[in-house]
């Protein structure tokens, strides 16, 4: 278990690391103060918690709102707190956290609240899986993959950093299942997904918005970015494999758009998709296992006539 303290009182967070250290499972401590930076897309927040003073929390959840939905957190959070009554947990039941006062606190109970807040992290987790995760390839659902693209889009403009998607539209695939059953259809979807979840980053995601249509968001990714992750997914799945007991390959139409605040700015979930997915069509228009890119053009605003 890794711990990211972050309390600014020193004598509070030399107390609370020696109590960490006596639990075994713990195999490092990280102090933060003010003005900390959490590197939360190159830690693994997995097996984390996270220990926070009651007057930091909201600068931790500002921080996190930057790579996490506000429903989404990536390991469970201790609150410190002044009193039993200062700190009100109900206000956040999507997120997994507890809360007790610093002057209470001993080394016992310390160990008791971590492995509470790990066991119901993991089962909060399962649960989420259920609601957001489509059960057969494991991509996310579209209600989530929704949500983490307009997070991201906001998170863009906000940092003035490019995002791209991939839309894909499997080529053929009611042929599939014509020629080979439902099942080999299923297997066919789930081995595509894997291909494409085995590839890309953790800050990724990749979503099914239905049937046999699938999207992949890619934040801080360029265009050339997006263009080699299509031609890479295209040589992977176009290698035959054992699906089902069948030698089959996978192909798929993709579509790009990219996004660049700096150029762009009036972008949301629906035109972004939207635009993606008529690249796709095109795509299938010219031909079988292709990509194509549509480049937003920004609007030109008309001057105002001049006075006479």
């Amino acid at each position: 278990m890794k711990i990211f303290l972050i309390n600014e009182n020193r004598r509070e967070q030399q107390w609370l690391t020696s109590a960490l250290k006596l639990k075994d499972q713990i195999d490092s401590v990280n102090c933060f103060e003010r003005g900390y930076e959490l590197d939360v897309e190159e830690a693994n927040f997995s097996s984390s918690v996270i220990i926070v003073s009651q007057d930091q929390f909201a600068a931790l959840r500002r921080q996190m709102s930057k790579h996490y939905s506000a429903k989404e957190l990536p390991c469970p959070i201790l609150i410190l707190t002044e009193s039993f009554e200062s700190f009100d947990v109900s206000g956040y039941r999507d997120l997994t956290l507890d809360a007790f006062p610093t002057s209470s606190i001993t080394p016992e109970i310390l160990r008791y609240l971590l492995s509470t807040l790990q066991r119901e992290f993991r089962k909060d987790l399962r649960l989420k899986r259920l609601a957001h995760y489509d059960t057969l390839t494991g991509a996310t659902n579209r209600h989530l993959f929704s949500d983490r693209t307009k997070q991201a889009i906001a998170s863009a403009k906000r940092q003035g950093e490019p995002l791209s998607l991939l839309y894909f539209d499997l080529d053929d695939f009611k042929g599939i299942n014509d020629k080979y059953g439902h099942n080999t259809g299923d297997a066919y979807l789930s081995a595509f997904s894997d291909t494409i979840i085995q590839s890309i980053r953790d800050s990724d995601t990749f979503g099914r918005l239905g049937g046999d249509e699938f999207a992949l968001l890619m934040p801080k990714s360029m265009e050339t970015d997006a263009i080699n992750k299509a031609q890479q997914i295209q040589r992977e799945l176009a290698a035959k494999r054992s699906i089902n007991q069948y030698a089959l390959s996978i192909a798929t139409s993709i579509g790009i758009v990219s996004f660049d605040p700096a150029k762009i700015d009036d972008i949301n979930y629906t035109s972004l998709v939207g635009y993606a997915d008529k690249a796709a069509f095109e795509s299938k228009r010219k031909g079988h296992h292709l990509y194509s890119v549509h480049r937003i053009r920004k609007k030109r605003v008309a001057k105002d006539a001049e006075p006479a």
